[in-house]
């Protein structure tokens, strides 16, 4: 058996960054301990961001003597189970209490309350003290040389760059108007700034409707970057304007001028924590409705946020 600690964080992006005051709680209190980040493919770009200090990501299963799962599946706890982990930490959720050792009782609701909290609520009951409840990401010098780099090669000034990330993978209720972008980015790029569009190959297009009124120099890399280089993009830029977007939740916690646009979820519960954030909320009647797609005509949530409003928001924060 490794005389160490698995970790089975988050499956989202952004869920995984709001958990990482509760990660780096647990790395604190082990400080000896060999520890290891277990799950998706990705989470190997994203842990030299996270600074968590002596973890590492793992694909396989094997033995620790410790499991703290932050996920609230069946699966995860039965993946625990099976690697034979002496403890097993977990909040009591789908019947699964019998093969956790150590099964809590959240004392806070995901559905009205912080994420962020709801997971630190996993390590206090555990009894780790938690130090510092807000995200504090890191990125490397090599990461910043190699974002600085990436966008030189596609022509783009570091120092007017700004990523844009139009889309959102939970769904489209999330996703603020493509025509509403266009404006905003025709307005920033007038104003001297050259947005790189964040995404994936299926957001690509998105993107092109978001720089379709642009005239300066800008690059969709929407489909063309590894999660790695995103992050290292989102790093050396001046500025992220994105919807309630794991990327949102990055920047932010990279201490980067963050604007994020919500409608269909509710800040408070999910607002990203960074000192250079910026949050636009205009709800609607039926917001937050937390669905993945708008079923009201017109999306009022997010028409009830104009272009110029965000373009203000942008501009405050290049200027701070």
């Amino acid at each position: 058996m490794t005389q160490g600690i698995r970790i089975f964080p988050p499956n989202w992006l952004g869920d995984v960054i709001m958990a990482q005051p509760a990660m780096r709680a647990i790395v604190q209190h082990h400080p000896d301990s060999e520890i290891h980040i277990f799950g998706r493919p990705w989470l190997s770009d994203l842990l030299p961001f996270l600074n968590l200090e002596q973890t590492t990501y793992q694909a396989e299963h094997v033995t620790h003597q410790k499991s703290f799962l932050f996920r609230n599946s069946f699966h995860a706890a039965w993946q625990a189970f099976r690697s034979g982990s002496a403890e097993r930490h977990g909040f009591k959720h789908e019947c699964r209490s019998l093969l956790l050792t150590h099964a809590y009782r959240p004392k806070l609701n995901m559905q009205h309350e912080h994420h962020r909290d709801y997971f630190l609520d996993l390590v206090e009951q555990a009894g780790i003290p938690v130090t510092q409840r807000h995200v504090s990401l890191n990125a490397s010098q090599t990461d910043l040389d190699a974002g600085i780099d990436l966008l030189q090669k596609h022509h783009i000034d570091p120092k007017r760059a700004i990523c844009i990330a139009p889309g959102a993978q939970f769904g489209g209720a999330k996703r603020y108007p493509s025509e509403a972008y266009a404006y905003i980015l025709k307005w920033l790029s007038e104003a001297g700034w050259q947005p790189v569009i964040l995404g994936t190959q299926a957001e690509r297009e998105i993107g092109e409707q978001c720089l379709a009124k642009t005239t300066g120099k800008t690059w969709n890399a929407s489909g063309t970057t590894s999660l790695q280089q995103a992050l290292q993009l989102v790093a050396c830029s001046q500025l992220t304007l994105c919807n309630d977007s794991g990327l949102m939740h990055v920047s932010a916690g990279l201490g980067k001028a963050t604007v994020g646009i919500f409608g269909a979820t509710d800040p408070s519960r999910t607002a990203p924590s960074g000192k250079h954030v910026s949050l636009l909320y205009k709800p609607a009647p039926c917001s937050p409705c937390l669905k993945r797609e708008c079923h009201v005509s017109g999306h009022p949530c997010m028409i009830n946020i104009f272009p110029e409003m965000v373009r203000d928001a942008c501009l405050a924060q290049l200027k701070a």
